[in-house]
């Protein structure tokens, strides 16, 4: 399915161009082209998670399937966790990824992790983030954000379930 995005009869599709827009339109993008850019990163290495994860799953051998996620779960998401930990202590001021209010990479990576490890539940920080203590402190910064709290709470159930 393709993403597509209709707005004043304009019509755009894919979903980065979607994301950068609708970023900027609502004033979750960062100020600064280097600011946007760590954004940018840090949503595409979301989405470079995604499609590991998409392909392994895809995976029609059980045994590479296995494989794969276990690899996943196991090595590679516990890796970007440590980055973005490092990521945090490095940039963070404020709490958030990128200067001091939530930008949209702060959802990328929210929606993410909510979705992979408690299948859209957001009562509590996941257990497989304890580890990271700025990204349990991140994870609850943003979970409690009055409008991500509202979302969580109206959204249609299968849209944040576990899709992996």
């Amino acid at each position: 399915m393709l993403p597509v995005l209709e707005f004043d009869g304009k019509v755009l599709t894919e979903s980065k161009a979607i994301l950068s827009y609708v970023a900027k339109e609502f004033n979750l993008a960062p100020e600064g082209n280097f600011q946007q850019a760590q954004a940018d990163m840090l949503a595409h290495m979301i989405g470079d998670l995604e499609n590991m994860l998409n392909a392994g799953s895809e995976l029609e051998d059980p045994e590479k399937k296995e494989k794969a996620l276990k690899t996943a779960s196991e090595e590679v998401i516990p890796g970007k966790c440590a980055y973005f930990e490092k990521f945090l202590v490095a940039n963070s001021k404020q709490g958030f990824f990128i200067g001091d209010t939530l930008t949209y990479a702060d959802i990328v990576v929210f929606t993410f992790l909510n979705s992979y490890y408690l299948q859209g539940n957001a009562e509590r920080i996941p257990e497989q983030l304890k580890k990271y203590p700025t990204m349990s402190a991140w994870y609850e910064l943003v979970r409690t954000q009055p409008k991500i709290q509202h979302w969580l709470k109206n959204s249609p159930p299968d849209l944040l379930g576990f899709i992996y």
